[in-house]
């Protein structure tokens, strides 16, 4: 479906993608047109609903200017300088593929470990990362930051902090011949022909390889630098002049190798696993669970460059070092969920949605009321005072962002950490299985830095997903619905943009009033979960329907897979 409503009421339109929106919303989209650094339109996805200043299922291009309220962070990668190989013979770095734009021919390695073609785009992911340095025994170096992926020489994957010297990787090889074609070696066993590459040609037989390269040191560094990735639909993964292969960046979802016919009958002992397994609500973990290598990460940026400068943030969270360390691997509550779902082929998925805890809240809580107090000069003037922002080039703005990088690694450490626990419990509780390589991750509530319209923005996505072309996402439906794993259509309208979930139709007081426990045993048949009156705020009729939500953006993703839960783990 094309864009519903068109809100013309601001300094620039309102495109929304639906035509059942709350007064509130509508409200709150009108105010946010107003504030003067907004760039060409908004965008509001199928799912918006009103929210804390900035409206839920909404995407805003800003210039020169960040609203606290209404963002969190993207991940990153690379410094610009990272070399990438092209299938036209030449390496070009990976800041002049983001600034050149459009899709570029690179190398990835497929399921069965051998080199082929891929189409990839080039995105700067966020600005001021902490940076860690791999140098391999070749003596190339690659600065990256500490949670990207390297593909170990098995095929497995394993982040750059976790890395050790000695540590084998998957090689990539190649040369130039005198025709122009690129020459690359097959890494796989046993011996396989390698190919000659050249820009939209089959491959051509030539020679052989079996070598792998090692990791010779890895060093965290002091410095910080603007980091970018390459997104690559098909394989997502890409080589690196360097000579290795490495994860393109991506709620987490993973499939497993089992049906549905793998799993037990009462599915009350795999929902009570997962619950022993992760801490839910208010709870966390009794000692620290996650891997000390994230702890020093974290902890470092933490302790040396964020609370020295604002000491506050201490005050508003008791026993803060404690917590946040203990918190890690935890799911929380509100609309933060663990599932198991059945795709259409009845494969068993592995579904989680969290963010970054009690120490995220609190630092949003924080800049929001420092951004307040700065424009308290300035306050009534904006539409709403949830609107106060901050200027580009400001110390707090540079703060801010350090800040919300920090909580935004937080979240992403949170989910991977809380994926293997709970991976680990299920071990226990199924017939064996495997890890597939089909794993999505996406971010719904961030701001990066990208180009719209013919400028450099930052585009806010507060409660959206990117939907880039090609690139894969996660909508979720509420606890008893269905979810959809998606592949985006680059629609510039919504700024590559789509909706990460079906959207509150009623809020959470509404819910509780307006449904009881037989309510939720009513739309929660079929699938394993708490059902008493500490859960109704979640129940399916408090949400939109996710069906009219996907038909209205029906422009902006494609359905690659149509998910039903049959377990939800819900905090």
């Amino acid at each position: 479906m094309p864009i519903g409503l068109v809100l013309n009421k601001g300094k620039v339109p309102v495109k929304i993608y639906t035509k059942e929106v709350e007064s509130q919303a509508l409200e709150q989209l009108a105010n946010i047109s107003k504030l003067p650094f907004i760039h060409s339109h908004i965008a509001a996805m199928p799912d918006v609903h009103m929210g804390i200043g900035a409206t839920i299922g909404s995407v805003i291009p800003t210039k020169g200017a960040i609203i606290p309220a209404a963002v969190g962070v993207d991940i990153g990668c690379f410094v610009g300088e990272t070399k990438i190989p092209l299938l036209d013979g030449t390496q070009v770095t990976i800041k002049e593929l983001t600034e050149k734009g459009g899709e570029h021919s690179v190398y990835s390695i497929d399921q069965e470990q051998k080199i082929t073609s891929a189409k990839a785009i080039a995105k700067l992911t966020r600005k001021n990362a902490s940076l860690l340095k791999v140098v391999l025994d070749n003596d190339m170096e690659i600065l990256c930051t500490p949670d990207h992926k390297f593909m170990l020489r098995d095929g497995k994957w394993c982040e750059a902090k976790d890395l050790k010297a000695k540590t084998s990787l998957m090689p990539f090889y190649s040369r130039i011949y005198k025709d122009g074609y690129r020459v690359v070696r097959q890494p796989v066993q046993p011996k396989l022909p390698d190919y000659k590459f050249q820009e939209n040609l089959k491959p051509n037989s030539c020679w052989v390889h079996g070598y792998n390269h090692k990791v010779k040191s890895v060093e965290f560094l002091e410095r910080q630098e603007d980091v970018y990735c390459l997104t690559v639909p098909e394989y997502e993964n890409f080589a690196l002049s360097a000579g290795v292969f490495v994860h393109n960046c991506g709620m987490n979802a993973t499939r497993l190798s089992i049906k549905s016919t793998d799993l037990p009958d009462n599915l009350k002992q795999v929902r009570l696993a997962i619950e022993e397994a992760v801490p839910v609500g208010f709870n966390m973990h009794k000692s620290i669970k996650a891997k000390n290598s994230t702890i020093i990460v974290l902890n470092k940026v933490l302790e040396e460059q964020i609370l020295p400068k604002h000491p506050a943030i201490i005050k508003m969270m008791k026993n803060i070092h404690r917590t946040w360390t203990q918190q890690l691997g935890s799911l929380g509550g509100g609309n933060h969920f663990i599932e198991i779902c059945l795709d259409e082929n009845q494969a068993v998925w592995v579904m989680l949605h969290s963010g970054s805890r009690g120490i995220g809240n609190v630092m949003g809580r924080y800049f929001i009321g420092l951004a307040k107090k700065d424009m308290e000069q300035h306050i009534a003037q904006l539409p709403h005072r949830d609107l106060a922002y901050f200027n580009e080039g400001t110390k707090y703005f540079t703060d801010y962002v350090e800040a919300v990088n920090w909580a935004q690694e937080y979240a992403l450490f949170n989910r991977k950490e809380m994926m293997n626990l709970i991976i680990e419990a299920l071990r226990k509780v199924l017939k064996p299985f495997e890890i597939t390589k089909e794993t999505i991750n996406c971010h719904h509530n961030y701001v990066a830095v990208e180009e719209h319209f013919g400028e450099q923005v930052f585009l806010t996505r507060k409660g959206a997903i990117r939907a880039g072309a090609g690139e894969l996402g996660i909508i979720p439906g509420s606890m008893g619905t269905k979810s959809y794993i998606v592949r985006g259509k680059g629609n510039p309208e919504s700024f590559c943009s789509c909706s990460h979930g079906a959207g509150r139709l009623m809020s959470r007081t509404a819910a509780k009033k307006h449904f009881n426990h037989r309510d939720m045993e009513d739309q929660t048949q079929g699938v394993e979960c708490r059902k008493d009156k500490g859960v109704i705020d979640e129940i399916p009729g408090a949400y939109k329907s996710i069906d009219d939500v996907m038909e209205n953006q029906s422009d902006l993703v494609e359905a690659v897979h149509t998910l039903k839960q049959v377990v939800c783990v819900k905090g």
